[in-house]
């Protein structure tokens, strides 16, 4: 890096160090008992967060990262779980997404796993590059991220979506299950009427409602 692009790195280092400990300080005083739901969007400076979000990365290499500052990344990204502007701007910078995501893959950042897993579903990469770091997602062991990657995968119409699909479904778990259909469905797969009609013998209400949403849907798309 010559002394240009690593003056213009530490501002924008320090910039979004100095946005991220804004929100942490603001965190730290919102009342525990009321951190439910959508709290994270009381806080009036997300637009500043989002732009030294990008303005660092624009001015970084995902290689000069060290594990604080991907510690930052991660925390800020998971906090921003409902508005998801930070992921969008890692949608496009898809080198970016990629290292962020092979780096989250052990955080504890439950709400940057789900995220990156998804918006992995979303950008033009090689399959090499991408499918590998789903699967590994797909096997996280929180249920949600689980299911969003394997909801990215069917997005992709990767071979791994069928055969992943079919474990969701085996762990009987019911939004697994309804995530298997969606897989399914999403790669049309020729299993998806034989899972329809295991999704009536189940029985439980969101499975079967959901069964039949994809069945009217089914219905039109033939009759079209």
């Amino acid at each position: 890096m010559t002394d240009e692009p690593s003056k213009q790195f530490g501002i924008a280092e320090t910039r979004l160090v100095e946005a991220v400990t804004a929100f942490r300080n603001w965190a730290d005083c919102y009342p525990v008992n009321q951190r439910s739901g959508e709290w994270e969007c009381d806080y009036d400076e997300w637009r500043s967060i989002t732009s030294a979000f990008a303005a660092f990365l624009d001015s970084s290499d995902p290689e000069l990262w060290n594990a604080s500052t991907t510690e930052m990344l991660l925390y800020i990204l998971a906090r921003d779980n409902e508005m998801e502007m930070l992921k969008r701007e890692l949608i496009t910078r898809p080198g970016y997404l990629l290292a962020l995501a092979r780096a989250a893959l052990h955080s504890t950042e439950r709400d940057a796993r789900w995220q990156l897993a998804d918006a992995l579903g979303s950008v033009e990469l090689t399959a090499g590059e991408v499918e590998p770091l789903l699967a590994q997602l797909f096997h996280d062991g929180d249920e949600y991220v689980s299911r969003r990657a394997l909801l990215a995968l069917a997005r992709r119409r990767s071979n791994e979506a069928e055969p992943l699909a079919v474990r969701a479904w085996c762990t009987e778990h019911e939004y697994q299950r309804m995530a298997a259909l969606e897989a399914l469905s999403a790669c049309r797969s020729p299993l998806l009427q034989s899972y329809l009609d295991l999704a009536e013998s189940d029985g439980r209400q969101y499975l079967v409602n959901f069964a039949n949403e994809l069945r009217s849907k089914q219905a039109c798309e033939e009759n079209e």
